[in-house]
């Protein structure tokens, strides 16, 4: 298991749905002073994730700790870190879940929101999308998004600033304008940090 901790800065900052968009510098000034007046930091690992994995499901597009299941030896701090992190994904739910502009889907674990993309461009394309899990979120940002991503992107609901995607990038081996297909990440509300980057 991986026991490297990732610490986590908490904020989501509002953008609605849809395609590449290209703001000014305010505007990123703004979105960033917001999100650091609003973060929250918290701790995630594997571990973490795998040790309340089965306590948590969907009802109602909202996440729900059974907390009759909770392991035994759960401490008062990892309730608090559970419930912190289910409520900042759940509010993402609220705020997406009658998005006219998405496709949703749901399992037992997770609430997807995607953009149609063409069938065939989706293997080098990828698509946009924002899969939201109680543990935090999985992003895809698509190929064409990616080389005319200005000062960042709007997911679902999720603002994706260009100096990170470019970061996220250059961890799978290229820059962002020449990137050979769409990206896709994990990461928890507020995207300070972020893991598992494949291309699509």
């Amino acid at each position: 298991m991986n026991k490297t901790r990732l610490v986590l800065v908490s904020a989501v900052a509002l953008i609605s749905f849809g395609t590449a968009t290209s703001i000014s510098a305010d505007e990123v000034a703004n979105k960033t002073q917001t999100a650091q007046t609003n973060a929250i930091t918290s701790t995630v690992s594997d571990d973490f994730i795998n040790k309340f994995d089965k306590a948590i499901y969907l009802e109602n597009d909202r996440f729900v700790i059974n907390f009759d299941i909770l392991p035994a030896d759960t401490t008062q701090t990892e309730i608090s870190q559970l419930q912190q992190l289910v409520s900042q994904n759940n509010s993402i739910l609220l705020q997406n879940v009658n998005n006219p502009n998405a496709t949703i889907s749901t399992d037992n674990k997770s609430v997807n929101f995607s953009e149609s993309v063409n069938n065939r461009l989706r293997f080098r394309e990828g698509s946009n999308y924002v899969h939201i899990y109680w543990w935090g979120l999985r992003i895809g940002i698509s190929r064409s998004t990616l080389q005319v991503i200005g000062g960042g992107v709007g997911i679902a609901g999720i603002w994706i600033p260009e100096p990170l995607v470019s970061k996220i990038i250059a961890t799978a081996g290229a820059v962002t304008a020449l990137s050979p297909g769409g990206v896709v990440f994990n990461s928890t509300p507020g995207l300070a940090n972020f893991w598992g980057v494949e291309w699509q």
